[in-house]
């Protein structure tokens, strides 16, 4: 089923609780980014002056060369020299990588979402009306049928021998 994303296996009342979900705003979405950087290049900070403390004397220089090597800039002017360091250096910059690239999948995402959801409420309009549809003609048919069996049983009280049949064709 077309626009139902996976739900279709889901009984109605599962179906209705997944479709409410709550999403993610733009302004969470970027909060969370924000939030996740901060900690993770504070992190780094004070991770870098504990494991070089010649070259990282304070925090104030742990943040700059933390944020240089997050955003991939990398000026050079400030290089952990000892193997933890270096180790914390080579996770931050991993980090930093897959959040840009997270941030861009969540830009875009927000617009898709945006189009995506307009096609969707069609698409939940358009299937609200096809099971109206669905109990209306299921209805009809209940109706015919009982019609159906009060014309079969009003013949056999009327005809003795059973239904009436054509005569054979000559």
């Amino acid at each position: 089923m077309r626009g139902t994303r996976g739900r279709a296996f889901l009984p109605p009342p599962l179906r209705m609780l997944v479709r409410r979900r709550p999403r993610l705003s733009w302004l969470q979405a970027v909060a969370s980014i924000t939030a996740f950087t901060g900690l993770v290049v504070l992190s780094a900070a004070v991770l870098v002056t504990l494991t070089d403390p010649g070259r990282f004397p304070d925090i104030p220089a742990g943040l700059w060369w933390a944020v240089t090597t997050f955003t991939t800039v990398g000026y050079g002017d400030m290089v952990p020299a000892s193997a933890a360091g270096r180790l914390v250096a080579a996770a931050l910059m991993f980090v930093g990588i897959g959040s840009f690239a997270f941030l861009t999948a969540v830009a875009a995402s927000a617009i898709v979402v945006g189009e995506v959801g307009d096609e969707e409420r069609i698409i939940e309009r358009d299937e609200r009306e096809i099971e109206r549809t669905q109990r209306l003609i299921l209805a009809r048919l209940v109706d015919i049928d009982r019609r159906l069996e009060r014309l079969e049983q009003h013949g056999r009280h009327t005809d003795p021998d059973g239904p009436v049949t054509a005569p054979p064709a000559e």
